[in-house]
């Protein structure tokens, strides 16, 4: 008896030391008393790194029974147990009728879950009936790298959905749809079944059919009449709307920490914001969360961004060619200008009998240099391009170029060289 009381303290303390999806009751649920079979009572756990049991624990394909049956179109309510709720993170609730191998989120919750342990969400409208597996994941803040995953066996049934994998069923109705139109007129059996006929056709895109949409001759006049505003944009709201909620449009599950398509890992202490989180996503997660080296189409946007910074990086390097066609237009110019500046400065010294410039190169003749001390120490001075500098008697100068004084000599013979400029003497 005394083990027994033991056995059972150690199981319900591996049951609320993480989380657990506790409604509706997962596959397999060591908290579901009626379920007949194998039970796992390390359901807390995460999955595998490995993979080796993605999805559901490697129960997707267990022997088909229904915990809940939910209404295309109705609200649910799902709740988890535990404690260990690893400071929160984010999480999706998806359906999958293919015991798991595509998942359609049909709700986010990005940044605190699973600390609320109760969540609401909405089965789509148009969601197919069926045997399906309702699925919780959950990628953990804080803590170890991983993935929680557990599934739920659900019918999917009622009115608003359509039968899964059903083709006969969108037959009927394609033929439905234009029986009216075909048959109106009282029509013998004969034409009837000609009208079934074409109805089937119809349904299997043989032929088309009668375009309705076009507007009348009355109506094409008024709307000529009409004077048009080409400035209001159009409204997608509709459209868009409609695209987003409908149940193929979905996103595909977010998958990471388990070796499967993208090869994406999570980033401790940063809760996952979901590339494809759908139209129907709770909270707020900052920041990304996740990175990958691989590519999936849960990625979306993120397959999207390579394109765009493959582009980017060749509208830099676009770039760079044109900054290098312009940086050596500048060093061409420049070289004009050094060489405009050497013709003036070569101007400037025959005038007053000195030194000439050769090539750019500036030669000071012997003379110059040694009888006058102004030549040895101007060339430590910094100065502005085509500045005169005289020397202190005024009887010398130099010439700034490229910031730096370029002795030039005496200067001609009734001049002298004051502020700046050589001028006659008085």
């Amino acid at each position: 008896m005394k083990g027994t009381f033991i056995l059972s303290g150690l199981l319900a303390s591996t049951v609320s030391a993480h989380m657990q999806l506790s409604k509706p009751y997962p596959i397999r649920s060591p908290l579901n008393k009626d379920a007949k079979g194998e039970k796992d009572y390390s359901y807390t756990n995460p999955l595998s790194s490995s993979g080796s049991d993605y999805p559901c624990k490697g129960y997707a394909k267990d022997e088909f029974n229904a915990v809940d049956t939910w209404a295309p179109g109705s609200s649910q309510e799902m709740e988890l147990e535990g404690s260990a709720t690893h400071d929160g993170g984010s999480c999706q609730l998806s359906l999958t009728y293919d015991q798991g191998k595509t998942f359609k989120v049909i709700q986010s919750i990005e940044g605190d879950c699973p600390i609320a342990k109760k969540y609401n969400f909405d089965i789509p409208s148009d969601a197919p009936t069926g045997e399906a597996l309702f699925a919780w994941t959950w990628f953990n803040k804080v803590g170890n790298r991983e993935m929680y995953m557990n599934c739920a066996m659900v019918n999917i049934g009622g009115s608003g959905g359509r039968a899964a994998n059903d083709t006969n069923d969108s037959e009927e109705k394609a033929i439905s749809r234009n029986m009216p139109e075909m048959a109106a007129d009282g029509s013998p059996a004969d034409k009837i079944k000609s009208a079934i006929a074409k109805g089937k056709a119809l349904a299997k895109g043989q032929i088309k059919p009668k375009d309705h949409t076009k507007p009348t001759d009355q109506a094409k006049t008024t709307d000529q009449a009409k004077p048009t505003d080409q400035t209001k944009p159009k409204d997608h709201t509709k459209q868009s709307k409609a695209a987003d909620t409908s149940y193929d449009s979905l996103p595909d599950m977010f998958i990471a920490n388990v070796d499967q398509a993208g090869k994406c890992v999570t980033i401790e202490g940063e809760p996952v914001n979901f590339p494809k989180p759908g139209p129907n996503v709770l909270g707020k997660a900052d920041g990304k969360g996740y990175k990958c080296s691989g590519t999936a189409p849960f990625l979306g946007d993120d397959e999207s961004n390579t394109t765009k910074n493959a582009t980017s990086t060749t509208k830099n390097k676009t770039s760079t060619t044109k900054n290098a066609t312009s940086t050596a237009k500048n060093n061409t110019s420049a070289t004009e200008d050094a060489t405009s500046t050497d013709k003036k400065m070569s101007k400037i010294a025959s005038s007053f009998g000195t030194a000439t410039a050769t090539g750019g190169a500036r030669t000071l003749s012997t003379e110059a240099s040694t009888n006058n001390q102004f030549s040895s120490y101007v060339g430590q001075w910094t100065c502005t391009s085509g500045e005169i500098l005289c020397s202190p008697d005024g009887m010398s100068f130099a010439l700034c170029n490229y910031g730096r004084p370029v002795f030039m000599g005496s200067v001609a013979a009734g001049t002298w060289c004051r502020g700046g400029a050589i001028t006659a003497k008085y």
